[in-house]
């Protein structure tokens, strides 16, 4: 599909625009090149992600990884999850990335997905992707725990808790068991073993947590010597603590970051926010209500 507005266009990425993309990326984003490399070489694909041209030279893009969204009802609609969105800081403030979002829409609908979501980079582009017609459907509990305080942490009662390294399919059937009959993003393995990557890169992994009969996960990613961040967390109420506590056993540091479900962690001091949006492309269905708390989970953020 293309889309050709003056001297620009816009169209699927091709074979020869990735050295382009890596330095948006770095421009905007300001990871490691070695990050970027990393992502190119492990989730990059030319027919996820749309590119606009301006006088012939790629000025901003964005990804559209296939998901599902999964109902309370378990009844489940074709998603794309949109990603990197970025464009040329000498290109900003041009409507590049309208445009962009634009011709996502259109591609999409056309490709009959139902919905799409997406992670903002900050909270003051949630009012830019309103604007867009997006929504918030999606949100964390992120709670912010230091070393020394742990112990204090209440536990109803002794269990045995057990943590392994976890196949990424493994870690898909426990996480869908987790959340079933809730309000959340499913992913392909393709994404659950991209994040075991991202997490086995960082000097972490993904992980199984069994406590009595029951399976859980989560995952993890070191973000410094002294720094951890737990991105999910599956498990029932009475069993966070549990976890918590042998979790930190493993992976040690001074300061934790755990993200969480929306509906847990009652026990835990932390901040409910929205996390992610949602915009629909079929107008004669409900997929989700105003006052939903989706979970969206790891988003590659």
């Amino acid at each position: 599909m293309e889309n050709k507005i003056k001297m620009q266009e816009i169209r699927l990425a091709q074979k020869g625009d990735v050295d382009r993309q890596k330095e948006i990326w770095q421009l905007c984003f300001g990871d490691p090149v070695s990050y970027i490399d990393f992502y190119y070489s492990n989730r990059y694909k030319n027919d996820e992600t749309a590119v606009l041209l301006h006088e012939g030279e790629i000025a901003a893009m964005l990804t559209m990884m296939p998901v599902r969204t999964v109902r309370h009802d378990k009844y489940s609609f074709s998603t794309s999850m949109i990603y990197a969105i970025a464009t040329d800081p000498q290109h900003q403030n041009k409507g590049f990335a309208t445009q962009l979002i634009n011709f996502s829409d259109q591609y999409l609908r056309a490709c009959q997905t139902e919905l799409s979501v997406l992670v903002p980079a900050n909270p003051r582009l949630f009012d830019y992707y309103c604007k867009q017609g997006y929504r918030n459907g999606f949100y964390i509990k992120e709670t912010r725990l230091f070393s020394h305080s742990l112990d204090s942490l209440p536990i109803n009662k002794q269990c045995t808790c057990t943590i392994t390294s976890i196949t990424p399919q493994e870690y898909n059937r426990r996480r869908n068991s987790q959340l079933n009959g809730r309000l959340y993003i499913s992913y392909p393995d393709e994404d659950i073993a991209y994040q075991k990557k991202l997490s086995q890169l960082s000097g972490a992994d993904i992980y199984a947590v069994d406590i009595e009969d029951i399976g859980g996960c989560f995952a993890v990613e070191r973000i410094s010597p002294d720094k951890v961040l737990i991105k999910e967390i599956l498990l029932p109420e009475d069993f966070i603590n549990v976890a918590i506590k042998q979790i930190v056993q493993l992976v040690s540091a001074n300061e934790y970051i755990f993200r969480i479900p929306p509906y847990l962690g009652e026990h835990l001091r932390g901040t409910l926010r929205p996390f992610g949006m949602f915009k629909t492309h079929k107008k004669s269905d409900w997929i989700i209500s105003p006052g939903d708390l989706g979970y969206l989970g790891f988003a590659f953020d």
